[in-house]
């Protein structure tokens, strides 16, 4: 039973009995006098034949395994006389071991952390998105977006980050309406800043109010909108009245829209363009048409 166990510990180390240099080590020690004693290359090669029935092997071969020996630290050689010296013992071999077994452990330790990954990862997988997605993927289709529920300004206003202002680049559109917008203090510093970063990477910024907001809340749009102008960018803001209601959003190009459902409590939904294109493509379409017959903020006067 003894024997099974370091026979596999050999195999995990691979240290196999049957190999070529611990055939060799196992020479070595058989030649030693004692754990002090050298023996030399023919003392060696005389042992083996003993071993292999008169069959010395190859001194090129028997030469190569007492250098891997050497590196490996099994084996220490005497090059002082003309005759080089090899000797092992219990205290070397032990040392090799124990430097093995610490790096085999290691190596496992860091097997186990990826598997464990690996794990955490696959059971926190959507199986019913897995299945889907695969169709998608064989059948060469793009893959329709989920709407996403939000509820609080707070919520709102991340939204917006994530499914709009986080994935526009140079060239791309952002329509915006203002009627909604019934607190001006959630308008931080921080956002000024994201909003003159994205203006400053080229996204264009499209907004549009219909003449429904308070005067104190216009002077508050009118100035942020010079003051970016006043910074070499270029954002639109219109003024086109009608009294009916219309769409209350913040769209990213024609993509989708983040829909303010509900002002209080405050609450939107992101539609992508793939779940709900007739309702976008509405939404997106009467913007269009009310910006083009809009006024210029800085030229139409207050309430």
């Amino acid at each position: 039973m003894i024997e099974e166990q370091y026979k596999e510990v050999f195999e995990i180390l691979n240290f196999e009995m049957t190999r070529k240099d611990i055939v060799i080590l196992g020479a070595i020690l058989k030649s030693q006098n004692d754990p002090t004693s050298f023996v030399d290359f023919e003392d060696i090669r005389t042992q083996l034949a003993i071993k292999e029935g008169g069959k010395k092997g190859k001194d090129s071969l028997i030469y190569r395994s007492l250098s891997g020996l050497e590196r490996t630290g099994f084996i220490r050689v005497d090059r002082s006389k003309h005759k080089h010296g090899y000797n092992s013992d219990v205290g070397l071999i032990h040392e090799v071991f124990r430097r093995e077994l610490n790096k085999k452990t290691s190596e496992i330790e860091e097997e186990l952390n990826e598997i464990d990954s690996e794990i955490e990862y696959i059971s926190n997988m959507d199986l019913e998105n897995l299945a889907s997605d695969m169709i998608l993927l064989v059948a060469g289709k793009q893959k329709i977006e989920k709407p996403i529920f939000a509820e609080g300004w707070e919520n709102v206003l991340q939204l917006i980050d994530d499914k709009v202002y986080s994935h526009v680049k140079k060239g791309d559109l952002v329509r915006f309406s203002l009627e909604w917008l019934s607190r001006p203090d959630m308008i931080t510093p921080l956002r000024l800043d994201r909003l003159e970063k994205l203006m400053g990477n080229g996204v264009v910024f499209q907004g549009l109010e219909h003449n429904k907001v308070t005067k104190k809340q216009r002077e508050i749009f009118k100035k942020f909108t010079l003051g970016y102008r006043a910074l070499g960018y270029e954002p639109g803001l219109r003024i086109c009245e009608r009294k009916d209601s219309t769409y209350q959003f913040v769209g990213r190009n024609d993509d989708g829209i983040v829909l303010i459902v509900s002002e209080n409590p405050m609450s939107a939904t992101w539609i992508p363009r793939s779940a709900n294109p007739d309702l976008v493509d509405n939404a997106i379409e009467r913007f269009d048409v009310d910006y083009k017959n809009g006024v210029d903020i800085v030229d139409i006067g207050g309430k």
